[in-house]
């Protein structure tokens, strides 16, 4: 029996008029959410393994405020994914954490920013914001700036006593103390407290306190046309470029039935490799400084400063390129343009054996992370991982591989995997992903389509501006545009994309206005660092270090 007869006979499932992606995509009772997810994680055939993502939606309905929970799953089966939508009654829904344990931070932000409880979830508190938080920030009635909400004004004294309140279970025991690593530790790549329970050494319990990057880019979304929320796609991952470009690009044009030209689409490829490939330095530079080792910073940000300066040839932009639009690129790609990135590639080609003399083969480095921070297959699925946390497991999931876009499907490349799923393979997966790339880049060098940069067939998609300096009628449209007088027809869309940390997606909600009614981002870095509530139980504290390094996670990414 097909899934949808399933979910519409045992679970009164309705399928849903609206959505623009091609995703299955149910509406289902409250009643029947958990024996619905239960028979999908544990029934069905080919189960759906990962809760890609748990958010909420708040619509008006006779003007009352209503909301929706929205579920993603998926099968890590090619093209297997499943959207369910719960209408809720009341601001309340029972918790699904013991069918999907990464469930539990994803109820705690909509319960943090919706203010939906969630009925038997284990530990039912704020994620991102202050424990003294008044509001819910992503209700329609809370304001967009923060110049509009009243001064937020703390004793210190109840301040104190918010930041240190710990769930009864998490008290130190006899012979155990608590222990602080960050908010300003460098060794949690960024503003993040981990708050460890230790009988001695070794760690008992770890609770992950996130959220002092948290900005709030998931409602500023609500205030911005679509065009002009571009900027703040680059800075949620701030070392992915254009990688966090695309995926809400993707789920926009879905939305307005955009066909991206296929020089736009291999431009995209292009700039999202070399992006990936810098990101990677990054880490590896970081990672070595992490477990005492100066020399591959070094190399890898020596390398790391030619991409950019490619990026910036290519752009005009660094660190945050802005150059995707609607309907395809900002400019096309200069002349020479092939000479440039050989010449860089061949120098990036022969720094990476220097980083990889200096980490994975060297001996110290190898102590530090064999076996250490070891993830297993079936913990890696627990928690919903992807990307190279989840290929160092032994699973071969690489979205641009399996539901390929952009110009992938043209590319010939390797899925690079290990088993061991220690901090030492996820070292080494960065290192043979480089690799990959820049086989990647040189094969596009040599088929990159001809053809025009961006569409003109949708009233979404972004003019060519010498259109727009000759032709009236498309400056006017221009204007308009950018002065926010239309969007997409309604509707709703998931944009996928396999990004430097892990998958991410956009989830944008369009009800026919000039700006997202709703706009949920997905980051592998939230995933990821849930995780270390699990993986740092045992470790030493010089071995936690080493493992939460490995996971190479961006702090912006998980905060939002």
């Amino acid at each position: 029996m097909l899934l949808a007869e399933i979910l519409q006979r045992r679970f009164a499932a309705q399928p849903a008029a609206d959505a623009r992606d091609g995703l299955p995509d149910f509406v289902l009772p409250v009643d029947q959410i958990l024996p619905a997810l239960r028979y999908l994680r544990t029934e069905r055939q080919a189960p759906f393994s990962m809760l890609f993502d748990l958010s909420a939606r708040e619509e008006t309905a006779a003007g009352e405020p209503q909301y929706t929970l929205l579920y993603h799953l998926h099968s890590l089966q090619p093209g297997d994914w499943l959207r369910l939508r719960v209408p809720l009654a009341a601001a309340e829904a029972p918790t699904c954490t013991e069918i999907y344990p990464a469930a539990n931070w994803y109820e705690r932000e909509v319960y943090d920013l919706f203010g939906i409880r969630f009925s038997g979830h284990p530990d039912l508190r704020r994620l991102l914001l202050s424990p003294n938080w008044q509001g819910h920030p992503l209700r329609k009635a809370e304001p967009i700036r923060a110049t509009e909400r009243p001064p937020l004004r703390v004793e210190r004294g109840s301040l104190q006593e918010a930041l240190a309140v710990y769930a009864p279970e998490e008290a130190p025991g006899e012979g155990e103390m608590l222990l602080n690593v960050g908010p300003h530790h460098p060794g949690t790549h960024g503003i993040l407290r981990y708050r460890l329970r230790l009988r001695g050494e070794r760690i008992v319990a770890v609770d992950p306190d996130i959220g002092y990057h948290h900005r709030g880019v998931e409602k500023i979304a609500e205030g911005h046309s679509y065009h002009n929320f571009l900027p703040y796609t680059d800075r949620v991952d701030y070392l992915g470029g254009v990688l966090g470009e695309w995926p809400y690009l993707r789920a926009v044009e879905a939305l307005a039935g955009i066909e991206v030209p296929e020089r736009a689409e291999g431009i995209r490829t292009l700039l999202a490799e070399i992006c990936r490939i810098e990101s990677h330095l990054v880490w590896l530079g970081s990672y070595g400084n992490d477990l005492g080792t100066m020399g591959p910073a070094f190399y890898a940000f020596r390398d790391r400063a030619l991409l950019l300066d490619l990026i910036e040839a290519f752009t005009g932009g660094r660190l945050h390129p802005q150059f995707f639009r609607i309907g395809g690129v900002a400019a096309d790609l200069p002349e020479g343009w092939q000479d440039a990135l050989q010449a860089v590639l061949r120098q990036v080609e022969s720094g990476l054996r220097d980083t990889e003399t200096l980490s994975v083969d060297n001996a110290i480095f190898r102590a530090r992370t064999r076996g250490v921070g070891q993830i297993s297959p079936a913990m890696a699925e627990r928690w919903s991982a992807s990307s190279i946390v989840l290929r160092s497991t032994g699973t071969a999931w690489d979205l641009r591989r399996a539901e390929p876009y952009g110009l992938y499907p043209r590319l010939d490349f390797a899925v690079p995997t290990a088993t061991e799923g220690d901090a030492w393979s996820r070292t080494w997966l960065h290192l043979e992903e480089i690799r990959e790339s820049i086989s990647m880049l040189r094969q596009l060098c040599a088929q990159m389509p001809e053809g025009p940069i961006l569409a003109t067939d949708s009233p979404l998609a972004l003019m060519p501006k010498e259109r727009s300096l000759r032709d009236i009628e498309t400056l006017i449209h221009h204007f308009e545009q950018m002065a926010a007088e239309f969007g997409p027809p309604p509707g709703v869309a998931l944009g996928l994309g396999e990004s430097a940390r892990g998958m991410l997606g956009y989830f944008v909600c369009s009800d026919g206005s000039p700006r997202p009614q709703r706009l949920r981002i997905r980051t592998g870095s939230f995933a990821h660092v849930q995780m270390i509530a699990e993986l740092g139980q045992g470790l030493a504290i010089p071995d936690f270090i080493a493992a939460i390094g490995s996971l190479d996670y961006v702090l912006a990414d998980l905060d939002r």
